[in-house]
């Protein structure tokens, strides 16, 4: 994450450092739920932050939200001692000689610092009597004021709901409890988020401080679902499930009755959930919030539905980016997680390139054998066409097998290239398994199309949002395609990056290329792309007993899901109904 601008950056607290390279640990230590009550630090638990590289980069001002915000200006310097902390720190009175200093109130990343001043006048009985909502509320104050101001001088776009208060920073997950003398030697392992319930906790302010994220990354769309019921689309035929040559059956009782729900499969005794995660939001939580990504929202439906307060099991064997969609699979029980680990690492290629007798810096003609696992994951993409040319180009590479090479280990956007030139390059392949969608009649649709039934003026409009005048021809966009892709190997941003060096990158993708979808919804900007899992099946175990134990063992049975419609798809198919049939035509 980003470092902390104070009023003098050369003296700014740049305690993030530390936190930062916590990245990628067990979200149950992130979010501690089982740990004490205890405000002390020493057995608290630590940060993770998910694998995140979104970003994006636009002439426009950025408004607060994970898609919107520039990551590009980062700094970071490791104090080396305590008392350099909090030099240039801004001092607030808040009654009876307590002072609460802050610190990186500028910063880019609205990432602040707080405490209570040890060395104030105070007695000792009212600084041990200050709890934590007080001084965040402080924090919470400041900050926005000075935002205010910055937005008034230089018109920023901020969203409305960027504003979160004390209590709701606390609900997020967006406030970290440090202890100093850890945090000033660079050990990160003390600190802790905290929540709701420790708001009125009193810490002893003499070593410790407050991180908050006072516009901490917001992803509004987890709300818009019930997670504790079933798709809708299961009934209207936008999406199936198959168990071996049988229909699954949908449960009535759970199908919702308000918000859409996202299940599309649940299997209580073998242990897994199939989800229509939506686009837009992550699968574990991010360091500013861990109360809007699939693993907070779905595990609190769990917790619901059962009623144990105990506890659940969560995880997620087939993850998906944020800003993708469609069909996700949450392991509810350690068994299964495990046999699905398993299961993809047999499934998984080599990246060995001997595997053909062609030279080191030659793609291969063929994909190494991949374990006759079962498991198949294809995604449906819409792509943007330069060229009536390009069209024709990706038709013929159906059903063949696209190699291209990576260095997973380079920062975002990753270069993506078709022969080998650096020996720490691995090597990616996937399948177009077709094109054109599920109507024969269209191959590509024009994106300067006008629609006669809408006040949306054109395609592009619809796809990239209507605030552009001209948001395709901004990129060199004319037509979009829609594609079935299936990832034969699975690297960092590869089937964003294989496509954009084919010229062909998704709609949406501003890193690689195509664009920014941006829509305002629910008071929010938000961005989508246009890519979604589309298809999913496995082998579906059963319980055997071996040696007196339970284990989940393979059987010749497989689980079939599939989604029949994308958020593009109505667009597409009014392209069709409106332009080419009212033209007479059938294609491009």
């Amino acid at each position: 994450m980003a470092g902390v601008a104070g009023r003098n950056r050369s003296n700014s607290l740049s305690l993030d450092i530390a936190l930062a390279g916590s990245a990628g640990r067990n979200r149950r230590e992130a979010t501690g739920r089982n740990r004490s009550k205890s405000i002390s630090l020493d057995t608290a638990s630590t940060s993770t932050v998910p694998s995140k590289s979104n970003n994006y980069s636009s002439g426009r001002p950025r408004s607060n939200s994970y898609y919107h915000r520039d990551r590009s200006k980062s700094t970071h310097r490791t104090p080396h001692s305590k008392k350099d902390l909090w030099k240039g720190s801004v001092n607030v009175n808040i009654g009876n000689n307590v002072i609460v200093q802050m610190i990186g109130l500028k910063s880019p990343n609205h990432t602040s610092y707080a405490r209570v001043d040890p060395r104030c006048s105070a007695l000792p009985a009212t600084l041990s009597s200050t709890p934590l909502s007080k001084v965040i509320e402080v924090l919470v104050d400041e900050s926005h004021s000075r935002l205010a101001r910055a937005i008034l001088e230089k018109k920023v776009h901020v969203e409305a709901d960027s504003y979160p208060s004390a209590e709701q920073l606390l609900q997020l997950g967006s406030v970290w409890l440090l202890n100093e003398t850890s945090y000033a030697s660079g050990d990160s392992t003390h600190a802790r988020r905290l929540s709701k319930k420790d708001s009125q906790d009193t810490p002893e302010w003499k070593d410790m401080t407050l991180r908050v994220h006072f516009m901490p990354d917001r992803f509004h769309v987890a709300h818009e679902f019930d997670w504790t019921k079933y798709d809708r689309g299961l009934l209207l035929n936008h999406s199936n499930v198959m168990l071996g040559k049988t229909k699954a059956v949908v449960p009535f009782a759970l199908m919702p009755d308000g918000k859409d729900g996202v299940i599309v499969y649940e299997d209580k005794d073998i242990g897994f959930t199939i989800i229509n995660k939506p686009g837009g939001m992550p699968s574990n939580s991010s360091i500013s919030n861990h109360a809007e990504d699939v693993a907070s929202m779905y595990g609190a439906a769990l917790q619901q539905r059962s009623g144990d307060e105990k506890g659940y099991f969560l995880s997620f064997p087939l993850r998906i980016e944020p800003e993708m969609n469609g069909l996700m699979l949450a392991a509810t029980k350690k068994e299964f997680c495990s046999y699905m680990t398993k299961l993809i690492h047999e499934a998984t290629p080599s990246s060995n390139e001997n595997i053909s007798s062609k030279k080191a810096d030659a793609p291969p003609a063929d994909p190494p054998e991949v374990s006759p696992s079962g498991i198949t994951k294809t995604y449906r993409c819409l792509v943007c066409i330069k060229d009536a040319d390009s069209i024709d180009q990706l038709e013929q590479l159906v059903g063949q097998t696209i190699a291209h090479y990576v260095n997973v280990q380079s920062p975002a956007p990753k270069r993506f290239t078709r022969n080998k030139a650096k020996p720490n390059q691995e090597l990616c392949l996937m399948k177009i398994v077709s094109v054109g969608g599920s109507s024969k009649n269209l191959r590509a649709a024009c994106v300067s199309s006008q629609y006669s039934d809408s006040s949306d003026a054109t395609l592009a409009h619809r796809l990239w949002g209507p605030t552009a005048a001209h948001p395709a021809e901004s990129i060199g966009v004319r037509f979009v395609m829609q594609l079935d892709v299936e990832l034969l190997t699975s690297r960092p941003h590869q089937l964003r990056g294989q496509l954009a060096a084919l010229g062909v990158p998704i709609v949406g993708d501003g890193l690689y290329g195509g664009g920014v979808c941006e829509m305002r919804g629910h008071r929010h900007m938000w961005r989508r792309m246009a890519v979604q899992i589309c298809h999913l099946s496995f082998n579906l175990p059963r319980w055997e007993e071996v040696d007196d134990k339970k284990v989940l063992v393979t059987k010749d049975d497989n689980i079939v899901c599939d989604l029949n419609e994308a958020w593009w798809s109505a667009y597409l198919n009014d392209y069709e109904r409106f332009t080419l049939l009212a033209n007479g035509n059938v294609g491009l």
